[in-house]
């Protein structure tokens, strides 16, 4: 089953000073994520075919899933495993004729509307929900789920006649907001800053996991 493959940590690279996307998948694989997704933003597609090729090199070195945000063309281009599409990108029933049944589809949902959709749907494998605090690689975001709607969310999506869907929490996720969100049963958590930002990677990873047992 393709959400047996859902990883619970979602590594997320992202802009930053001094780093390309391949540097920040590079030193998270090294460190021992095994799903990248990357994120790339306001470039030429020329640009991110490139970045998504060299990626898609380091991350089969070292057996890790690639998903491909919001571009489906590139996911396919460099057979990535899936492609996360939010909810203004290509329609999912599109991008899973596109994609196959083998690929990983991820959606977005930001409120219990979102997420009942997308369940019901039964396209994607997973939910990126959010967000969960102000985050540099949304700052548009003004809206945050609380840890009680958050675990309000996942008791209304069990009730519903649909196989639950995986939930990832993602918004700038600080390390001692792990063990509440996992309490309150979301299957995992989607990161950027909190890896990428890391002065000891391989340090931050161990602990992340330690949560999650």
């Amino acid at each position: 089953m393709i959400q047996n493959r859902i990883s619970r940590i979602h590594f997320i690279t992202q802009n930053m000073p001094g780093k390309t996307h391949q540097q920040l998948a590079l030193e998270a694989c090294e460190a021992g994520v095994d799903l990248v997704q990357l994120r790339l933003k306001d470039m030429e597609s020329s640009e991110m075919l490139d970045i998504a090729l060299e990626t898609q090199e380091i991350c089969r070195c070292f057996d890790t899933t690639l998903i491909i945000n919001d571009h489906l063309d590139i996911a396919i281009e460099v057979d990535a495993d899936g492609v996360h599409l939010g909810n203004g990108d290509m329609d999912h029933i599109i991008a899973r004729k596109e994609l196959g049944s083998n690929k990983i589809i991820g959606a977005t949902a930001y409120n219990e509307e979102e997420a009942k959709f997308h369940q019901s749907n039964g396209i994607a494998d997973y939910i990126g929900l959010g967000t969960f605090r102000k985050t540099r690689t949304k700052p548009e975001i003004e809206d945050f789920l609380s840890l009680n709607e958050i675990g309000q969310l996942v008791t209304n999506l069990q009730k519903m006649d649909t196989p639950t869907i995986p939930l990832l929490v993602i918004g700038g996720i600080r390390l001692d907001d792990i063990t509440p969100l996992l309490s309150v049963g979301i299957h995992g958590i989607a990161i950027a800053s909190l890896i990428n930002e890391s002065e000891n990677k391989k340090l931050t990873l161990k602990t992340i996991k330690a949560a999650f047992q």
